[in-house]
């Protein structure tokens, strides 16, 4: 919500001229012509964050150094004040903000750039409490996502002297197509037709549709590998069911195949052969051939460790060897050398630098002597008892081959051995690709379970794009602009204009009123006279503040309104302002019925909506004029002081 408490207006020389308006109520600013009435609008439209300031050239433009503007928010009030452009420049990005529970405009002095003009306008959208929304357009149209700002809101509270007798259009700055097309975009969230969850509603959509992507994409690789590996797992569950290793149904779920799969990996081989045999003489000779085999392994493992014990002691004997020739040297020393004397000098060494003695050496020498020859006896040992291994080796494998041989000779004499030795391999044969198999293949997720989220998601992905979509926006939309025609027709009727007659209402695609006749719609363009285009104007701008003001829409609660009376009287002619009786001036009654509607709708909104006009009438016989009336710019009174004096050059 915000409301204007006061226009403020800087000099060059830092004088401050202040004009204090009433908070919702009718503010009239009444005066002769070239007193500045016409700029009101347009400072105040440059406050609000326009690109461009309208203030035409002139003494308001030269005399003024700062536009500014108190405000009243739903938090506090708030100052903001814009630089007027120099020279040539059409804007100036300088902004001055002031916040608080009560604020009181700064001295000139302390005027200085806070903000720029991306700034006011984000500050100026927050009070007003304009959400997030991005309107994004239909698919197929090119232009891009727009959210709505402030400069959207405040087009719905202005009307220039040049725009409130428009017919072709009915909005601030609609003769822009640009922002026209804009105003189009987010009047829908204006009328409150797009739910007020609506961002956080498009931020869980966005969130669902990103966990649908993710769980179609697991699944889809589940799918994969069971699109490539199903056919295979199957193939080895059919020989596993001929080699007697399951009898798992053809019909059993995935997850259950490929543990059935583990199941025949982990588990020990059943040998046909050794269970199924009647032959005594193959039976002694599978168990003479496990006994050689038992025998082979540890004849295979005694050998290796004699292999390490033989290396290990070839090389301690040449460590030892090496370490004795280095003490041979202690040879050259006396036998009966003093313990703690020099060998060479026989000079005595102190007590704490002793050292081993010679006979200490010599002792070491015999030792390792000793030691390296007892390794030197057991080598040949070591090597007979490693030819006795091996020649016991090449015994066992000519008896395996043997062995081997008469098995061969039994089985193709039997052919029912036969048949349990190829069932043998055949098992083996299909467990080892079993085994392949199931180590390459990956774990596959609970299909079931995500299936089961995924059906979840959907319907709730449903729900919001139904809620979302532009049916139920235009639906929502089109129930508000029905109640707003309900106003728009009702305030017609009170001022008599044209076409009341008929069933009035706001074409949001046009951005215009339309008049439904009996035989065809009526545009405001095809509407004659400009007391119509005048009089639509304001009907259509208090309907949809009506309803604004009523459902707290996040628009600014003031309505602007400069030269209303411009369709009565020529705008060179003075405007009455003596009572003039109702049945000799028809333009002056029309006027009054002008103003009364909008008395009478500020006064039924209880004081959320202010309206603030400059017109020339000053009806003298109206008590609601007079009291509304603000400030009275006549007998050389105007906006802007007569000293005041122009931007130095």
């Amino acid at each position: 919500m915000i409301q204007i408490r006061t226009i403020v207006l800087f000099s060059h020389d830092g004088r401050m001229r202040l004009i204090p308006l009433e908070l919702g109520k009718v503010n009239i600013i009444t005066g002769q012509s070239k007193a500045g009435k016409t700029a009101v609008t347009d400072i105040i439209d440059y406050c609000f964050g326009s690109k461009t300031c309208h203030v035409p050239e002139g003494v308001v433009r030269r005399n003024v150094s700062w536009f500014g503007l108190i405000l009243q928010t739903a938090k506090g009030q708030a100052f903001v004040a814009r630089l007027v452009p120099e020279g040539d420049a059409k804007s100036s990005e300088s902004v001055f903000v002031k916040t608080g529970v009560e604020v009181e405009p700064p001295t000139f002095e302390q005027l200085r750039q806070i903000t720029n003009l991306d700034g006011l306008r984000q500050l100026l959208s927050s009070w007003t409490g304009i959400s997030d929304y991005l309107h994004e357009p239909p698919p197929g149209q090119t232009r891009d996502p727009l959210s709505p700002n402030i400069r959207h809101a405040v087009a719905l509270c202005l009307q220039t002297q040049g725009e409130i007798a428009q017919r072709e259009y009915l909005f601030h700055d609609a003769n822009d197509n640009f922002f026209k097309q804009a105003l189009k975009d987010t009047l829908p969230y204006f009328l409150g037709a797009v739910p007020e969850e609506y961002v956080a509603q498009r931020q869980e959509l966005k969130r669902i549709r990103g966990e649908i992507r993710q769980i179609e994409r697991r699944i889809g690789e589940a799918a994969s590998i069971r699109g490539d590996g199903i056919g295979r797992a199957d193939t080895l569950l059919s020989e596993a069911k001929a080699a007697g290793l399951t009898d798992l149904v053809d019909g059993a779920p995935w997850e259950q195949k490929i543990e059935t799969l583990r199941v025949i990996q982990s588990s020990p081989l059943p040998t046909n052969s050794s269970e199924t045999s009647e032959d005594d003489e193959y039976s002694r000779l599978i168990t003479e051939r496990s006994e050689l085999v038992k025998e082979q392994r540890a004849l295979v493992s005694t050998l290796d460790r004699a292999r390490i014990f033989e290396g290990n002691s070839k090389g301690f004997c040449d460590e030892a060897r090496e370490h004795q020739a280095r003490l041979a040297a202690v040879s050259v020393f006396e036998q009966d050398a003093h313990v703690q004397a020099c060998p060479l000098c026989q000079q005595a060494i102190p007590e704490e630098s002793s050292t081993p003695s010679v006979s200490d050496l010599r002792t070491a020498q015999a030792y390792i002597g000793e030691r390296s020859g007892a390794v030197d006896s057991a080598t040949p040992r070591i090597e007979f008892a490693m030819q006795e291994i091996q020649e016991k080796l090449d015994g066992i494998k000519q008896q395996l081959s043997a062995n081997r041989e008469r098995l061969g000779a039994i089985k193709q004499s039997s052919q029912r051995l036969q048949l349990a030795a190829d069932m043998d391999s055949r098992r083996a044969l299909v467990l080892g690709r079993i085994s392949l198999y199931v180590e390459n293949v990956p774990d596959v997720p609970n299909l079931a379970a995500q299936e089961r989220q995924l059906v979840m998601l959907r319907s709730e992905e449903e729900q919001l794009i139904a809620a979302l979509s532009t049916d139920a926006i235009q639906q929502q939309l089109d129930s508000r602009l029905s109640n707003v025609a309900h106003y728009l027709s009702e305030y017609a009727k009170k001022i008599d204009l044209e076409y009341s007659d008929s069933p009035l209402r706001l074409d949001v695609k046009n951005l215009t009123v339309v008049a439904d006749m009996l035989t065809r719609a009526v545009p405001m363009s095809q509407m004659g006279s400009g007391e119509n285009h005048v009089g639509y104007h304001i009907v259509a701008h208090l309907a949809l503040h009506t309803w604004f003001t009523k459902l707290n829409r996040p628009v600014p609660r003031f309505l602007i309104l400069d030269q209303l009376s411009q369709a009565h009287f020529p705008p060179d002619v003075e405007r009455p302002t003596e009572p003039q009786p109702s049945n000799a001036d028809a333009d002056h009654m029309a006027v009054k019925r002008l103003y009364d509607l909008i008395f009478d709708v500020v006064e039924s909104l209880s004081g959320e909506f202010q309206v603030i006009i400059t017109d020339h009438p000053d009806f003298n016989d109206d008590a609601r004029f007079q009291a509304a009336i603000c400030e009275k710019w006549r007998g050389g009174l105007k906006l802007v002081p007569h000293d005041w004096p122009p931007a130095t050059p």
